[in-house]
């Protein structure tokens, strides 16, 4: 076997996801915001306390309504790791924002919260840390640096679904669930996946209102499904950020199947990592 006959990546199916899809066609509700994205949506508030969940068809499409939400505008900076996807800058730069790449630390590939208060000027809006490879990012120095200065946190938690960081307090706390925004992706290289999709997670209360207007084009059309307005308007920027039904219901076989799918990674990374060991050592 040669490195070519070894997969980047292999997502890990539960049997459901064919079963779901079938469901979903059968109901005729094939658009977003169905029973399934309903049901993903719920999944993350109940499981790890978040204020609002908020399916997207891509987690890169969940930076850009943070963009949306954190009102970048040109001329505004915002603070991130230079050693991140491209989906972390084009974000904001789309809404002309200047980026501001902050190094790694010595020892890991996450940023240097250390070096992040030099970057910072009377223009900063946003930093954006990444949890790489769904590791953690010291969130108390950054967090208490950002409230500092008056900034908001957007957290790229794209490799971090169900990954959590023991906080000074010793409180285990979910990644996604500490800055005012996060976002979340399911990409097939993901451990959980949905082919392509991801989440916007929104933990301040004061933005769940647009939040849901951004998400819906622009309008009120989820208030309106709720029985709050007698019609929907375009009252804001926004854009077509729902996936289907048909990726909602894939995803949530995954999210069903989540605890073993991760017990099955971790069999193989135990199998990587004792056979590469001898190598290591050498």
């Amino acid at each position: 076997m040669t490195a070519a006959d070894i997969p980047f990546t292999r997502p890990c199916l539960t049997g459901k996801e064919l079963t779901y899809i079938a469901e979903a066609v059968r109901s005729g509700r094939l658009a977003g915001n169905g029973p399934f994205t309903k049901r993903c949506q719920r999944f993350f508030q109940e499981h790890y306390g978040f204020h609002q969940a908020l399916l997207t068809s891509s987690g890169t499409d969940a930076l850009e309504m943070s963009a949306l939400l954190a009102d970048i505008s040109p001329g505004d900076e915002v603070i991130m790791p230079s050693y991140t996807f491209v989906s972390t800058a084009n974000a904001f730069v789309l809404r002309g924002a200047r980026i501001r790449f902050a190094d790694s630390r010595p020892d890991h590939p996450n940023l240097d919260v250390e070096s992040l208060e030099a970057l910072i000027t009377p223009r900063t809006k946003a930093i954006v840390p990444v949890h790489y490879g769904g590791a953690a990012c010291d969130m108390d120095a950054l967090t208490h640096l950002a409230r500092q200065h008056h900034l908001m946190v957007i957290e790229d938690a794209a490799q971090a679904v169900n990954a959590f960081y023991r906080d000074r307090a010793g409180r285990l706390r979910p990644l996604g669930g500490i800055g005012e925004l996060a976002a979340f992706s399911f990409h097939e290289t993901k451990n959980v996946v949905a082919g392509e999709g991801g989440m916007l997670i929104v933990n301040r209360t004061e933005l769940t209102a647009r939040a849901e207007i951004i998400w819906e084009k622009g309008t009120n059309r989820t208030a309106f499904w709720r029985g709050e307005v007698d019609k929907y308007e375009w009252i804001d920027v926004g854009s077509s950020f729902l996936p289907s039904e048909i990726v909602a219901a894939f995803l949530w076989a995954q999210l069903e199947g989540m605890d073993a799918i991760q017990q099955r990674r971790m069999r193989w990374w135990q199998a990587y990592h004792e056979r590469l060991a001898p190598l290591e050592e050498k």
